[in-house]
């Protein structure tokens, strides 16, 4: 999550790129997902309607504050939409370099040691970023129809009650830290026939986030996730309000700055549509293991432990890779990445918030504290880390090993036991007995993953009862 000093730059460059950036996206044969061109985007313009939370009705307020927000806030909007598009373009640009990349190195391997040729298939790559690409230069997947505003001085008169009003629901008075906070809850749908002509057959799904606007913490739900043949039309618009709260007694630029950079740390979680894959911190990651141990069971190989070996020997020439392009770290970040995804799926932000404020809202969901990583040796996925340490301690003599005792056991057609033949090799190069060697390298690499241990930003503090003056 950005800090105060990187928010503050998104709203800068925000409203400067409200101005002449043009993009469009490219087909899907061309390694560019999107270029320079005609961006079409008209829907933030004009002025936002102002609606008082209390009344319903138009704010008849006076509240400078509240004015220059209003007047900022489509700019931001525009500004953010306009970023969100170049960033994952650039995102999706490296992620093909480094795909196509990836495919050389393995061919090399597959050269090596005799396999048949290696090939990824780019056919399927990025069809679902580019028809949300796609969307994004048409029009916007988010419509702000009004911003809701709240006279903080008057929710303070009647806490810890809420006002009787409709917008109510997406405000509450927390007890605990005395704070009023407001949320915003939103659901996005999408829907498209197979077979336009025909009309049969469909697809449908909806994705249900919501955030605490104020402690950045919240939820999100998808029903399913999205095919590769999703058309950029297949997805609905959301149209949602915005609330904020205002007082007499925070006015000035030093207002105005935080409720504009809390828009855009809130814009950050809630207004990210390639989050229906995953976001960017996770998609296209992973070295394309999936690919290599396809490719690796469909060579001959003489061991006889095939299950076990293919998942080990594919997933350490993609780790060998993808050490060599991007580093180590990006193993260990990834997999503790994975292991917070899996152990609380369900959170958006800073954290879990389900946001039941109201009657009937029953959300669950599950939220784990984040348990250690630790390794065992003695599966496939522990066995992983120990080629890892093994080939950072040993180096190419390792694989070369490797190469040259599979040539033979395949010039002899003889099977082998792959596990026993990797431990003797790691015994022959290191000098030490496998199970001492091994919980050396469970020790290291447990610490390497530790690095990457989640450390959660602190949130900007909710308002307060009693607001200080500026």
């Amino acid at each position: 999550m950005p800090g105060p000093t990187h928010r503050s730059a998104l709203v800068a460059l925000g409203l400067a790129l409200s101005g002449a950036v043009t993009l469009s996206a490219q087909s899907p044969a061309g390694d560019d997902v999107v270029k320079l061109d005609a961006f079409n985007v008209t829907a933030y313009h004009g002025k936002i309607p102002i609606i008082d939370g209390f009344t319903g009705k138009d704010y008849e307020g006076t509240n400078e504050v509240v004015f220059s927000f209003a007047q900022s806030f489509n700019k931001l909007l525009l500004g953010y939409h306009r970023k969100l598009v170049i960033d994952e373009s650039k995102h999706l640009q490296f992620r093909i370099k480094l795909g196509k990349d990836f495919d050389r190195e393995m061919a090399q391997f597959n050269a090596a040691f005799g396999f048949g040729p290696f090939t990824l298939d780019e056919s399927t790559w990025l069809r679902r970023e580019r028809a949300i690409i796609s969307r994004l230069i048409k029009e916007p997947f988010f419509k702000i129809k009004s911003l809701v505003v709240w006279d903080l001085d008057r929710l303070n008169k009647i806490a810890p009650n809420k006002p009787e009003s409709k917008y109510a629901s997406d405000i509450r008075f927390n007890p605990e830290t005395t704070a009023w906070e407001r949320r915003i809850t939103d659901r996005w749908e999408v829907f498209f026939f197979n077979n336009p002509s025909s009309r049969n057959g469909s697809f449908a799904t909806d994705k249900t986030q919501g955030l605490n606007l104020d402690t950045l913490r919240g939820f999100h739900f998808i029903e399913r996730g999205l095919p590769v043949q999703v058309p950029s039309h297949a997805f609905k618009e959301v149209s949602l309000t915005y609330p904020i709260f205002y007082s007499d007694d925070r006015t000035g630029e030093k207002e105005l700055t935080r409720l504009q950079q809390t828009l855009v740390a809130n814009l950050y979680f809630i207004y990210d549509p390639f989050s229906w894959m995953a976001r960017r911190d996770t998609r296209f990651r992973g070295g394309f293991s999936q690919d290599c141990r396809d490719h690796i069971k469909a060579q001959r190989i003489y061991v006889d432990d095939r299950e076990w070996f293919d998942q080990v020997f594919s997933r350490f020439l993609s780790d060998v890779i993808t050490s060599k392009l991007q580093g180590a770290d990006e193993i260990y970040s990834l997999h503790m990445l994975s292991k917070r995804l899996s152990e609380s799926p369900r959170v958006l932000g800073l954290g879990l918030d389900l946001l039941n404020w109201n009657k009937g809202e029953k959300r669950e969901a599950i939220n784990q504290p984040e348990a250690a990583a630790l390794i065992s040796a003695e599966n496939p996925a522990g066995f992983r880390y120990v080629m890892i340490d093994a080939y950072q301690r040993l180096g190419e003599p390792l694989i070369e090993k490797i190469r040259v005792r599979l040539l033979a056991q395949k010039d002899a057609r003889r099977a082998i036991n792959g596990q026993a033949m990797l431990t003797q090799i790691i015994e022959e190069l290191s000098g030490l007995p496998y199970p001492e060697f091994a919980q050396r390298a469970k020790a290291s690499q447990e610490a390497h993953l530790a690095r990457h241990k989640r450390e959660l930003p602190i949130p900007p503090p909710p308002t307060t009862l009693n607001p200080s003056k500026d």
